[in-house]
């Protein structure tokens, strides 16, 4: 019955992007290992995870996409996924819960994005691990990083809203069910509120904030609101990146991304290995 109510109320928010989901064009599934994680939201999570393509491994990165149909494909459509690989990095992807095909259950996201980085530590005993997370997957990522048992030492997070109101309120089905929210749910609504996890990280995590000159759904503005709450609490870089679309700087700025995703997740993880 809880989980019938939280699908009905999923569903203005997320309704359109919960389709059946499907392998991107020109991936070689072979490389990567099909696997199924419980998470404390009551979902069932579907990952993938495929090894680095390097000799040796610097590390373990779990990427939680954003908003869309692509669901976790997104970082293989567009190539993150092998950038990290390439650069000697173990990567898993999952799909939260209700996107992709994990099933669908509470609102309580950032605790798929703490389970699926569980996993990846207990696989990788003995190496650091990362997160990297886009708009939804970044707030979400943001928000796990408040929980005590979180694995994460760094993350890279683009386009991430500081509030849900921030990103919803242009949309008025959806601002009003998160109004009311804050009413009749206030815990709820606080544990998906970035904000409110920035002054209650743990550990420390190193972070870079990614955000698009050209990003109209969680403009510029909107990310140093952000990256001065994180600032506060732990050493935070923000990178504003010209020409680049919500989610989409690695395709408008792709040798400065990687020179500045890799660079952050080496020398931040380097002490942690």
């Amino acid at each position: 019955m809880k989980n019938t109510a939280y699908r009905i109320f999923k569903k203005p928010f997320f309704g359109r992007f919960m389709k059946p989901w499907r392998w991107p064009e020109d991936v070689d599934q072979a490389q990567w290992q099909r696997l199924t994680i419980d998470s404390r939201s009551g979902a069932s999570l579907a990952a993938l995870l495929a090894q680095a393509r390097t000799a040796t491994a610097k590390g373990a990165v779990l990427m939680c996409h954003p908003m869309g149909t692509a669901a976790k494909g997104f970082w293989l459509k567009y190539g993150h996924a092998e950038l990290l690989r390439a650069a000697g990095y173990h990567v898993m992807l999952f799909d939260l819960n209700g996107f992709g095909e994990s099933s669908s259950t509470t609102m309580d996201f950032p605790l798929d994005v703490l389970a699926a980085g569980q996993v990846l530590q207990a696989r990788y005993p003995d190496l650091p691990v990362a997160v990297a997370g886009a708009s939804m997957g970044a707030a979400m990522s943001v928000c796990a990083l408040a929980e005590r048992d979180h694995p994460f030492s760094a993350a890279v997070l683009e386009s991430s809203f500081p509030t849900l109101l921030h990103f919803w309120s242009r949309y008025p089905i959806p601002k009003l069910g998160i109004q009311l929210s804050k009413l009749l749910y206030p815990a709820g609504e606080r544990r998906l509120r970035p904000l409110h996890a920035a002054a209650r990280l743990v550990g420390q995590p190193k972070l870079l904030l990614i955000y698009g000159e050209d990003d109209i759904y969680t403009p510029v503005e909107d990310g140093k609101q952000l990256h001065a709450a994180l600032a506060s609490s732990t050493h935070t870089e923000f990178w504003q990146v010209p020409g680049a679309k919500h989610t989409h700087a690695y395709e408008a700025q792709p040798e400065a991304y990687a020179r500045r995703v890799i660079a952050f997740l080496d020398n931040h993880l380097a002490c942690h290995a």
